[in-house]
């Protein structure tokens, strides 16, 4: 399984030192990365349940990485052109990579082309992953989760926008399909790139599916056979959908894009990848943050608190992207990352006031696509496909709280011949808190209501739907 403190907490502390968020506790020294290792086309970063092997999906393959010393990041492997010796080879668009145990999912493309695949590899030694097994899908993958039998994967490549699970304990085969068209068939009607299967995470039998506008479903997976649907966040009711532009997909409210609870399944984590596409409205498109449940009735979730994204001078496409990204709720703590907004640390052990322990950003240098627990650290993978010509990589951070002095600015700008740009130095103040409160909307197995909008600088459907990993097969 994948490093969480979640695991080391049920095995009793005794594999790993779990910090506690202190409040107080920041350390004298600048908050800063304490390594940064170049991968091309990183993406998706997921740590072993060693704690301190990372694997990074990498656009054309995939990455292993030695962070047992945070501060000396060191490459284990490197596996470029997957399925080269395929028809249409090699694998590309490789966005997520999974690890449960010695196994290791990588899976592609995340939108169009083809071939289109999960593929399962041997990593018990890390340095020399084994390729295992192929199970080739007539979808593109954009994400997946992997447990010791089966593999879940988002399955956008038909009108229906489904969960596929995979029963992988011999040779792979589908089990079965789910999707919100399952619960009410007047998502049928509405455009597909609104309501794409975006991710899915797995923990104790449940399955934590975000469907995009068709909202958050909790699903009882332990048939994997047969999903049931355990409760729904629901943003929107389709019917109010069924004649949206094509720039309704980026804007609030919505966008479901993942969505995990904490180790004992009583918070769940939601967030939303937004932009504001529209800025002629009154009304805010985004950037998206990251809302916290109360899920100690999984029929009935309930609001707690709302972490609201940095603010940026240009919240639009072809801005300064500040909206959330992945992120991992483990033990008492919520790593984010929030693309050229940076990364942040948050203490959670009170859900309803989430405090912020740390932030740090390089927006010109870095766009962070997850953050992600580990044993001396915690790691983040920076992405190179942002308007700004940031690097591909994987950083450590420290697991404390702390301060980062002359923090490069995302609100304030100045103005040249060529473009407007952020570049003074934000004033060193810092708010001890981020969040706020608002009423949310939450429904058993039928799906939510709402409105949507979109985003300036996609060419028509099918920009929008490269970008959600909903194209359809081609």
């Amino acid at each position: 399984m994948e490093f969480s403190r979640r695991a080391a907490l049920k095995a009793g502390g005794a594999a790993f030192a779990l910090p506690l968020a202190g409040r107080a506790s920041a350390h004298p020294e600048p908050y800063e990365p304490r390594d940064s290792v170049a991968i091309e086309g990183a993406t998706e970063a997921v740590v072993g349940s060693d704690g301190t092997t990372v694997f990074v999906a990498a656009t054309t393959g995939f990455a292993v990485v030695d962070a047992s010393d945070p501060a000396d990041l060191t490459v284990l492997a490197e596996r470029r052109d997957l399925l080269a010796d395929h028809e249409n080879g090699p694998l590309t668009g490789i966005h997520d990579v999974a690890v449960r145990g010695s196994r290791l999912a990588v899976v592609g493309p995340a939108n169009a082309g083809s071939p289109r695949a999960l593929l399962l590899y041997d990593v018990r030694d890390p340095a020399n992953p084994i390729l295992e097994s192929v199970y080739e899908t007539d979808y593109p993958i954009h994400n997946c989760f992997l447990t010791d039998s089966h593999a879940y994967l988002t399955a956008n490549g038909s009108d229906r926008r489904e969960l596929a699970i995979i029963d992988v304990s011999g040779t792979p085969r589908e089990v079965a399909r789910w999707g919100a068209a399952d619960e009410n068939p007047a998502w049928l009607d509405v455009p597909g790139f609104l309501w794409s299967c975006h991710d899915v995470y797995v923990q104790d039998e449940v399955a934590y599916v975000a469907h995009w506008d068709a909202g958050t479903w909790l699903l009882d997976v332990s048939d994997p056979a047969n999903p049931a649907v355990l409760s729904h966040l629901a943003p929107h009711d389709p019917a109010d959908l069924a004649d949206a532009p094509t720039s309704q997909g980026y804007e609030l409210p919505g966008n479901h894009h993942y969505a995990a609870p904490n180790d004992d399944a009583s918070v769940l984590a939601v967030n939303s990848e937004a932009w504001d596409a529209t800025p002629e409205n009154d009304s805010a498109g985004g950037p998206g943050g990251i809302t916290l449940y109360d899920i100690t009735d999984p029929a009935s979730p309930r609001e707690l608190s709302h972490i609201p994204a940095p603010e940026t001078a240009d919240p639009g496409l072809d801005g300064t992207w500040t909206t959330s990204h992945n992120f991992e709720l483990a033990g008492d703590r919520l790593y984010t990352s929030w693309y050229q907004g940076g990364v942040k640390l948050f203490d959670v052990r009170d859900p309803e006031n989430p405090y912020e322990l740390a932030w740090w950003r390089q927006p010109a240098e870095a766009a962070f696509w997850t953050a992600r627990a580990a044993a001396d650290c915690f790691v983040a993978s920076s992405y190179a496909g942002v308007p700004a010509d940031t690097r591909g990589a994987l950083y450590a951070f420290p697991d404390h709280a702390g301060y980062q002095p002359d923090a490069p600015s995302l609100t304030a700008t100045t103005t040249t011949a060529n473009a407007t740009t952020a570049t003074t130095a934000e004033t060193a103040t810092r708010t001890p808190t981020t969040t706020r409160t608002t009423e949310s909307t939450s429904s058993g197995s039928t799906p939510g209501f709402g409105t949507l909008a979109g985003l300036a600088g996609v060419a028509g459907a099918v920009g929008v739907a490269r970008w959600l990993g909903d194209e359809p097969n081609s």
